[in-house]
Order: structure tokens, then sequence, then C-alpha cells
């Protein structure tokens, strides 16, 4: 394995290396800043003993905290403190007294319980992690920018903690409240930034249990939220040629689809195309679970609807899908409707929205490569029509005339780095049932990334909306060396 470069240190009184990374969290004070060492007169608790006093005074200050909103969570703090002392003081009947600084840690650490992710909120603030996969309470590992992935310490005491851990997660961080249960055994949630949040940081988490063998999550930490087509230039997920096609691209109001594996960086990119449209237009963001926030960027966005999916209560009953909310959209008055992620029967109506007056709309569909969109898309609109089985032919049809553009991103494995690889101009069927495509950029540069192939049939378009077409000649259209940034998310 190639030689890792040093992390960002935290926190900042310490050297965060293999060793002390290995120990966690837990090892280095639950997230808050050092203290002096406990008096000799009392005592420190272990990690282990940690962890049950803070879900412990968890649960007892739980009520207390019902009226307090997660906008106002400061007021929190003195109820916590209270706990704290109470907890401290019924330590006194039979155990060694805790130092005033381990209570001190005890009161952030539950702080970061209830309105942060708990043990988990330095990882959420450490910009080298890209995610946390928990198996169970003690089987957790953190996977890094530059692809590594190391073996975290154990997170609560207990399967059953870490389930009462989730659930307070997706009931008081989330953006819209999620059940967790037996009944409920799967939970997604985009989670809300905590007060001491860095800027700029999605956090998504998928959990399941029942159907597990032990309880489990994962989350994903989504560090380029603000980002536009230069960051990306910068980061080596596409160079000048790609940086000013795209850009054309967006301002021409072409359909564009972004496609790629898990974690290949859609996501990222659809946020940096996003923002080559012009702040007057209109956008309605469609998305299962918030991950675009284009709405928490009035500064480059003023003028956006986000909407999100509902899930179905225990019950089974209160679902709201995405293919029931683009018809809603398209009554908003739109110029774009921007669709996070296609997985299911919303592409009957996406494709009717790029149809219909809403040019310039974009989405990303898991694929592992341009020509297999075309049948992930019939699967897809199979799979939406209701039991009304409709040609793929028809279909192909449809994918030709609605779709203008397909850039698909893969991620090199030496250095965990995304990139396009390739950008097809898609086109109405003319050989064949599939859709007539023009392989505008091919996988031709170091370890496959996108170089010029042949000229699009609407480079019109794109220059009057600002390309400069020598920019589509091999010849300007190098790769700089490859760097060790991981490239988004």
């Amino acid at each position: 394995m190639n030689p890792k470069p040093p992390r960002s240190t935290w926190p900042p009184s310490t050297v965060n290396t293999p060793a002390l990374r290995a120990m966690g969290p837990v090892a280095m004070g639950l997230g808050v800043q050092r203290t002096s060492p406990s008096p000799p007169d009392v005592t420190d608790l272990n990690g282990k003993e940690f962890r049950r006093a803070v879900a412990a005074i968890t649960r007892s200050v739980t009520e207390d905290l019902q009226d307090v909103e997660t906008a106002d969570a400061g007021a929190a703090r003195p109820l916590i403190e209270a706990h704290v002392q109470r907890w401290a003081r019924d330590r006194l009947v039979d155990e060694t007294p805790v130092g005033f600084a381990t209570q001190r840690r005890l009161v952030d650490a539950v702080y970061d319980e209830r309105f942060e992710l708990g043990v988990l909120t330095p990882y959420i603030r450490d910009p080298a992690v890209e995610s946390i996969d928990i198996n169970s309470c003690d089987q957790v590992w953190i996977s890094y920018s530059d692809g590594a992935r190391v073996r975290g310490p154990a997170v609560a005491a207990s399967d059953g903690d870490l389930i009462n851990m989730i659930q307070m997660w997706v009931l008081h961080k989330s953006y819209t409240a999620r059940e967790f249960s037996t009944a409920s055994p799967l939970a997604n949630a985009a989670l809300l930034p905590g007060e001491r949040d860095v800027s700029g940081v999605g956090v998504r988490l998928s959990a399941a249990m029942s159907v597990t063998d032990r309880p489990c999550v994962s989350i994903r930490c989504h560090r380029l939220v603000d980002v536009t087509l230069d960051d990306l230039t910068r980061l080596g997920t596409i160079n000048r040629s790609l940086r000013a096609f795209l850009s054309a691209a967006v301002r021409a109001r072409k359909n564009i689809v972004i496609t790629g594996g898990t974690s290949a960086g859609k996501t990222t990119l659809l946020r940096a195309l996003s923002a080559e449209i012009d702040p007057g237009e209109r956008l309605i963001t469609l998305e299962t679970d918030y991950e675009l926030f284009l709405h928490k960027l009035p500064e480059r966005h003023g003028n956006v609807v986000a909407y999100q999916a509902r899930q179905a209560n225990s019950e089974g009953a209160g679902a709201i899908t995405l293919h029931e909310l683009i018809p809603d959209a398209l009554r908003k008055n739109p110029d774009r409707i921007i669709v996070g992620e296609v997985r299911a029967d919303e592409i009957i109506p996406m494709f009717e929205a790029m149809n219909t007056g809403h040019p310039g709309s974009m989405c990303t569909i898991h694929a592992d490569g341009t020509e297999e969109i075309f049948n992930r898309i019939v699967m897809l609109w199979t799979r939406g029509a209701g039991g009304q089985a409709t040609p793929a032919p028809v279909i192909h049809l449809n994918t030709g005339e609605t779709i203008d553009f397909v850039v698909h991103l893969r991620t090199d494995r030496s250095t965990n780095q995304r990139f396009v690889s390739e950008v097809i101009e898609v086109l109405p069927p003319c050989d064949s049932d599939l859709p007539a495509r023009n392989h505008i950029y091919r996988p031709a540069g170091p370890a496959g990334r996108a170089l010029p192939h042949v000229t699009p049939q609407c480079l019109d378009d794109l220059v009057d909306a600002g390309l400069d077409p020598t920019l589509l000649d091999i010849h300007a259209a190098t790769w700089p060396l490859p760097g060790r940034e991981g490239g988004g998310r």
C-alpha cells in the first residue's frame, strides 16, 4: 500500500498518528478539548465506563430536554450540567469521586449525544473522514479520503445502546423525524447540522436492525457542499476542457444525466453543475433524503424549493414518493428540475419534466458505464409503469429525445480520486433500437480519464453558450498528474 499523507490533527494539541487514530475519539476525550489530568484523590473513567455514564445521563436528561429545540441548543447545557452533577453525587455513595475535568467531558459528551452525533462527532469534524460504517456497537470502520480504512473503537456499550443512539439521531437530528424500531427496521435520513458542526458538511445516515444479525449504521460525510467546477478542476475530477464543456452544456440548457458507481462523486458533480445555473433561475430539487443542499446556499441559489420524499410509518401508511412529488413540483413554476438520484419509478415523470418546458434539468443514476445507462433506464421505466409493459424501443426513443448528455464518473483505486471518464451525446435511435450516441469524451487519459474524441452535434449551441471549441482538441485537454485528493462525494 502506498504511504498515507499526514491527517489533520485532532484534538489540536495532539499528533494524529495511526496509533493514536486507532485509539479513537473515546481515548481522545470524546471530541472535547483535553484537560489536565485528574487529581490523585479522584478517579477518571475508562472508555467503557465513560460510555455507560454518558448513556445513563443522556437517558435521565431526555425528559428535561423535550422542550429544548436544536436551534436553542445552548439552553440545554445548564440542564445537562445539573444532571451530570447529580450523577456524580449519586456515585459518591459507594464509588470513588469523579473529577471536575471528567465531569466537564461528560457534559460535552452528553451534549454531543443529544445535539450532535455523540462519540462520532470528532469523525464528522475531521475533513479527512468520508464515511463511518458501524456493523455493531463494537465493530466500527472509518474510511478516509485517501482510501484508507481504519478499525475504530466501540461506539456504545451494547447493541441496545447503539439502537438508542440511532433512534435519537433519526428523531432529533433528521430534517424529518424518522422511526427506527422492530416495526420500522430500516431508516435513511439526512441529518441536520449541529451547533458546532463544520460549515458545509452534509451528513447522511442509513441504519438497519432486526433484518440484520446486529444493528448497523453507515454514515456518509459530504464535504463538498458549496462546490464549483473550478473546485473540481483543482481536485482533479475534471480538466480544463471538461470544465468549459460542462459549463457550456448547463448554460445551453442541455438535459444532463450523471452516472457512476457508489461513492463515485455523482452528487458532488451535480452540485458543481448546479453552480453554473444563472442565480435568477427558479430551481426545484427532489430527493429521497436531502444531499444536494442547494436550498442552503442562498447566495448562490436564491430561488429554490427543496422537496424530500416521506417514508411510510410503522403501519405502512403516509409515504410520499418522488414519483408523486415530481408532478407537484411542476406546478411550482420551475425553470429547472434537479433530482438527486433516480432510483425507481420517478424516471417517467422526470422524463416528462425534461420534455415539457424544463430543459436544462439534471439528475444522477447509478450505473457502471455509459453503455449500461440505456438498459438501466428501461429497467427503471418498467418498474415504474405500474405493470403496464412499455416496449423497450419506445423507451429508447423517449430516452434519445430527452437526454442530451451522459457524464460518467469513475474512481482511481490507487488514489481514491474521483474523475470523469466519459461523456456521450445522446440522440434518437437511428440504425438500431438503442439511442444513437456520440462519444464526445472517451477514457484515454491517465488511469482512464476522459479526453475529447468527436465533436458534438449541438456544438453551435455550446459555442453560443460560451464554449471555446479549441478546448475540444485532444492536444488542449491534458490532465494534471493525479493527486491524492478524494475528488468529492
